[in-house]
């Protein structure tokens, strides 16, 4: 027996089309993705701009300040500004401002391995003048009776939110505030949203 190999038949060319490509619609796919990556640019802005319009003030203050220094164990997320408020608590023991009481929303991290107390005779908001003013002690008892509440001790790990009242002047305006987990801490200074 024989071998004879299998021999296929010569592949022929195939000649390309007599006046080319379409350079017409090439051009039109191309303004076609441009057209579209612009459409997808001006979304993303809007999206972006939405977001940054509508999303309340909030600002994060956590390890250190701008300049190294220690915050300590807490992290601060402050959520919220109100000013204007004459006075807190219910009506046969209510607190009344000497001029305004200006609540400080924050939420308070402990990033530590055991559980803390937030001194909050450390925590002070700092008019536009540089004025520094205290919290008002007796009126955080009547804003802080939730479960865990800010003035109880914080479990590592655990997030507790709660409010500091702050006794201004009427015609004064909160501008910064100074956070940190107690006296001796040189704490982080930030600046406060626009009160509500």
């Amino acid at each position: 027996m024989t071998y004879a190999p299998h021999r296929s038949a010569p592949a022929r060319e195939i000649p390309p089309p007599a006046d080319g490509p379409d350079p017409g619609a090439s051009r039109w796919r191309v303004r076609v993705w441009v057209a579209g990556g612009v459409l997808v640019s001006a979304a993303l802005v809007t999206f972006g701009v939405w977001a940054v319009t509508t999303t309340p003030a909030t600002v994060v203050v956590s390890g250190a300040d701008s300049d190294g220094s220690p915050a300590g164990d807490f992290a601060f997320d402050v959520t919220g500004l109100r000013c204007g408020v004459s006075a807190v608590g219910p009506s046969d023991l209510e607190q009344r401002a000497a001029g305004q009481f200006c609540l400080l929303d924050l939420r308070v991290t402990n990033n530590g391995g055991e559980p803390e107390l937030l001194d909050s005779g450390a925590q002070r908001i700092h008019d536009t003048n540089g004025v520094a003013y205290a919290v008002a002690d007796s009126a955080a008892v009547f804003l802080n009776d939730g479960d865990p509440t800010l003035l109880d001790e914080i479990e590592p790990g655990e997030t507790v939110t709660g409010v500091l009242p702050f006794d201004l002047p009427l015609d004064a305006r909160p501008g910064e505030a100074t956070l940190r987990d107690g006296m001796s801490a040189p704490g982080v200074r930030v600046k406060l949203p626009d009160p509500r």
